[in-house]
């Protein structure tokens, strides 16, 4: 009935969702009470007593949500730049066979499915981030650097991909080899 990659994506979007929510309630709980901060958790989530807390609060936890994004994407990117089974050397597939961390090593379409859904996320937040900070509910410069740290695992995922598809830089034939024969 679905499809085997959606049912992949589906799978692979759950450990980012769990991350993200942990990260979200954790940051919550540990800056208010770190800053002195009052909250009420109730069935409408969490209040705050003035909007500044608010604010602050979002703002923080945000970054630390985007930071534990960005830890997941850095390990999705090591995989895919050192484990990867198209350009691992022999010597480290014998290493890591030898202390039997073999799962490390990867296809392209784990990698690739592992590394769109984080970056899915990734942009997921850094377009909330910028709404919430449109509205005044987040400080601007968490937007900017959501943004940036965006911007930088995109285009090292696009150079794992570029090196993956090794496009050639000059045509593999000419005009004079179809001449001659």
């Amino acid at each position: 009935m679905f499809s085997k990659i959606l049912v992949r994506l589906i799978d692979q979007s759950i450990t980012p969702a769990i991350l993200l929510m942990a990260a979200r309630i954790v940051s919550i709980i540990l800056l208010s009470n770190s800053r002195g901060i009052p909250f009420n958790f109730d069935i409408n989530g969490f209040t705050f007593s003035s909007t500044e807390d608010y604010v602050f609060l979002n703002s923080y936890s945000t970054l630390i949500m985007m930071g534990a994004l960005v830890v997941g994407l850095v390990y999705v990117l090591l995989k895919a730049y050192v484990f990867h089974d198209s350009h691992i050397s022999p010597r480290v597939t014998a290493n890591l066979f030898a202390v039997r961390l073999s799962n490390l090593i990867q296809s392209s379409y784990d990698l690739y499915t592992q590394g769109s859904i984080w970056l899915s996320f990734m942009f997921f937040m850094v377009l909330s981030s910028g709404f919430m900070a449109a509205f005044g509910l987040l400080y601007f410069w968490v937007f900017y650097t959501s943004l940036a740290l965006l911007l930088v695992m995109l285009v090292l995922f696009i150079l794992d991909i570029e090196n993956e598809i090794k496009l050639p830089t000059k045509p593999t034939w000419s005009v004079e080899e179809n001449e001659n024969e």
